[in-house]
């Protein structure tokens, strides 16, 4: 293994990393040497069936359940995190709820409870691990973005707003964040091959998603979970400490062709 790919001695936590893209990243570091934190909102048994397979690739491991939208989760997570590990190192804030109402059907309920599964969430994991990242000298933050937060959209306009959001947030935080060897990035997975809820993505089989991309991905395909994994382990990687405050696009092409 390349020494800069190597992430032995260093912790990660994935918010959201009980299945899909989450762990995916969880799995990949954990292949590094990482020790990896995984957070599921309420499915421990898929939580469980992911700290198995991290553990089988020689991982440490902590699994911590709970919203990350919650300061208690959050103040969780800190404390059983410097508990077992002494601090985070990396975090990703993964994690994110839609709804699929259109404005006139949206709430104000659900505007704050959709805003939060992300925006503030992430807010909530700067507040709590920076510190620590800024007495160390070291840290990596990732967002993972999405089209919504370029776009919009009709019927997730808290989600899309949480998005755009987000991409000011990362903007914000990188900027004075660089002096202590801490970089902030998004990645942007437009239309990933990943299990979706049928409630928030309706008619949104693997059939229709498959068609999707071959009309609209310049590489006629779905990005794989794989893939956006590798972005992560990159932009977390000593090469990459002069990239801050930007996004990668691991969208196949997608936003590029509109």
């Amino acid at each position: 293994m390349d020494r800069e790919l190597d992430f032995t001695g260093k912790t990660i936590l994935v918010t959201g990393s009980g299945r899909n893209i989450g762990r995916a990243i969880i799995l990949e570091f954990a292949g590094r040497g990482a020790n990896v934190i995984i957070n599921s909102r309420s499915n421990r048994e898929e939580a469980e069936s992911v700290e198995k397979e991290a553990q089988a690739l020689g991982a440490k491991t902590l699994v911590v359940m709970g919203v990350a939208g919650e300061l208690s989760t959050v103040d969780e997570m800190k404390r059983r995190a410097e508990e077992t590990f002494g601090r985070v190192d990396i975090y990703v804030s993964n994690a994110a709820r839609r709804l699929h109402k259109t404005f006139f059907e949206t709430s104000n309920e659900d505007w704050h409870f959709f805003l939060n599964q992300q925006l503030t969430a992430s807010w909530y994991l700067a507040k709590a691990f920076v510190p620590g990242m800024k007495e160390a000298g070291w840290g990596r933050i990732i967002h993972i973005n999405g089209p919504d937060g370029y776009t919009g959209g009709w019927t997730r306009a808290p989600h899309s707003t949480a998005k755009g959001g987000l991409r000011t947030l990362t903007k914000s935080l990188a900027a004075g964040l660089g002096e202590y060897g801490i970089t902030v990035n998004d990645i942007n997975p437009g239309f990933m091959d990943t299990i979706r809820d049928m409630e928030t993505h309706p008619g949104v089989t693997p059939e229709y998603s498959a068609e999707r991309a071959r009309q609209t991905h310049a590489i006629k395909r779905q990005p794989r979970v794989d893939e956006l994994a590798w972005a992560c382990v990159f932009l977390c990687s000593p090469r990459a400490s002069a990239i801050t405050g930007s996004v990668i696009h691991v969208d196949g092409g997608m936003r590029m062709l509109g």
